[in-house]
């Protein structure tokens, strides 16, 4: 049954990541280019090239988000460890070595938003507050848990259970992140300003 919780957690992760945030490049209405009559100078309005400048930085900041969030797409691809009842070698390795692999995916996305600048909009600020509220307790769980197992004896059978309850946990973290991905703050803004981005449609397939 644990396995079963495992395989659904991640499983769903890997679509719900899919569908929701990661999809920068999904179809939005196109930009009305109609040429619109030159209005008088006014000291209110922004000059084109200001306008053009902050446009061109929203976007290079929206690529990188797109590109924060790329390794997320493994998830979908791992499955769960199979352990045979009595092998403690390998259920040791097979936990030990799916929790490096969580932390692999995760770990980067983490690193990678915290990094990232200060957004140009809002909307940008929110959305890696919220990706990072989500995945972080996700990929501490699974780094603690994996070197706990790395430094426990090969015989101790509770480092073993203890991993297994710790993955547990990550794929109900998982199973959570893809649920508030598709809801978070900032994600229509973020989609819209990354349609034409190449991180964000490489995330869209």
């Amino acid at each position: 049954m644990r396995q079963k919780a495992s395989r659904l957690a991640i499983a769903t992760a890997g679509l719900g990541l899919a569908l929701s945030l990661t999809a920068c490049g999904a179809d939005q209405p196109a930009a009305n280019n109609t040429a619109a009559p030159t209005p008088a100078p006014s000291t209110a309005s922004p000059a084109p090239s200001s306008a053009a400048a902050a446009d061109a930085a929203t976007g290079a900041w929206v690529n990188d988000f797109c590109g924060a969030l790329s390794p997320l797409a493994e998830l979908g691809q791992l499955q769960p460890p199979e352990m045979q009842p009595g092998d403690l070698a390998g259920a040791r390795s097979a936990v030990g070595d799916f929790l490096g692999k969580i932390e692999g995916s995760v770990g980067p996305v983490v690193d990678d938003l915290e990094k990232l600048g200060t957004a140009p909009m809002q909307a940008g600020e929110d959305a890696k507050a919220s990706v990072l509220e989500l995945f972080k307790p996700v990929r501490d769980e699974a780094k603690s848990a994996k070197e706990k197992l790395d430094a426990a004896p090969a015989s101790d059978a509770n480092a073993v259970k203890e991993a297994a309850t710790s993955l547990q946990n990550v794929g109900q973290g998982l199973q959570k992140a893809s649920t508030g991905m598709s809801s978070a703050k900032g994600t229509a803004e973020v989609e819209a300003a990354g349609k034409d981005q190449p991180n964000c449609q490489k995330l869209n397939g």
